[in-house]
């Protein structure tokens, strides 16, 4: 009787280690969904396939991407003429452990083209030099990547949740 208990109490708590690893590790993804700033019944297209939109102030805007580590990564609505310092701060800045050296800037060329540029937002920090910092076109997607100590320490949250997982098993099954 007291083994059943046992190992009813291991599953449970087995599963309950399970579920917060899985809700743990879609939190941790690189890139994570966001918000929409405005609602999209606020913006009509402009024109049978336009990539412009006017919102309910007749300001003409664009559709951007902004993914990975800012504090609200998704899609945005942004006046045409934003650039990318002004995009990034739409979705809150930059995440803790961002690296501002590296942000990718993939622009829509003409047919399946694209243009992959990599613009260092640090150096536009420190010297305030307005021509490192791009304009963006309609449908451009941003990337912020993370930083070195952004993988140490997904690995290390990892490591700590299989450690969990071996010390409840080790519990169960070995000390008996």
């Amino acid at each position: 009787m007291l083994l059943r208990n046992a190992k009813s109490f291991f599953n449970l708590t087995l599963f309950t280690v399970l579920l917060a690893l899985a809700g743990s590790a879609a939190a941790q993804s690189s890139i994570q969904a966001g918000e929409v700033p405005y609602k999209i019944p606020q913006v009509k297209r402009i024109g049978e396939g336009s990539k412009y939109y006017l919102n309910e102030a007749n300001e003409l805007l664009i559709r951007v991407n902004i993914w990975g580590k800012v504090q609200k990564p998704g899609q945005f609505y942004v006046p045409a003429e934003t650039d990318l310092i002004s995009a990034l701060s739409m979705a809150g800045g930059p995440g803790q452990r961002a690296r501002l050296s590296d942000v990718t800037l993939v622009h829509e060329a003409e047919g399946d083209a694209r243009e992959v540029m990599n613009v260092n937002v640090r150096k536009y920090l420190k010297t305030g030099d307005p021509r490192l910092i791009p304009d963006l076109k309609p449908e451009d997607t941003i990337v912020v990547h993370g930083s070195a100590w952004q993988l140490v320490a997904d690995v290390a949250s990892v490591l700590g949740q299989f450690g969990i997982v071996a010390n409840v098993y080790y519990f169960f099954f070995v000390a008996n």
